[in-house]
């Protein structure tokens, strides 16, 4: 077996593992929200996404880093569902993605990569304690995820 075969071939196995494991996990909201409420800082440092997912992580959901705005690929992934905006109400460990806004709304470059947040039962945490769920001063596209149970 030529050295590129054997790559592929070890990536696919990793791959494999990988789905087995992010379907056999159940995810804990209570742990989540709990490392995100203990962890979330007061005011942003742009690193919604690494917060996001280590909540996650700490809930026993198989995340990865990536750019706020691609969790919308990841979650469906982690048997998390989309959830209908109309007549939404937050539960605890539900977890939102905002695309990027557009380049004109931009106040910042961090704002490239969108936003992610989970909601603790109380209020949404990303890296930071927000106000509300949407973090800009502009309405932004945006998708919730919730567990399937």
């Amino acid at each position: 077996m030529t050295k590129g075969k054997k790559i592929i071939a070890g990536l696919l196995i990793i791959l494999a593992g990988y789905v087995v494991w992010s379907q056999t996990y159940k995810f804990d909201s209570e742990k989540a929200t709990s490392h995100l409420t203990e962890h979330g800082l007061n005011k942003s440092k742009h690193w919604c996404a690494w917060y996001t997912m280590r909540a996650l992580q700490a809930g026993g959901c198989p995340a990865i880093i990536l750019p706020a705005q691609w969790y919308k690929y990841y979650m469906p992934l982690v048997q998390f569902e989309e959830v209908p905006k109309k007549g939404y109400k937050a539960k605890k460990g539900d977890v939102v993605v905002f695309e990027r806004p557009a380049w004109k709304d931009w106040k910042k470059i961090s704002q490239w990569w969108g936003h992610v947040a989970m909601y603790n039962g109380e209020q949404w945490i990303s890296d930071y304690k927000q106000r509300k769920m949407n973090p800009y001063d502009h309405d932004v596209p945006y998708r919730v995820y919730r567990y399937k149970q």
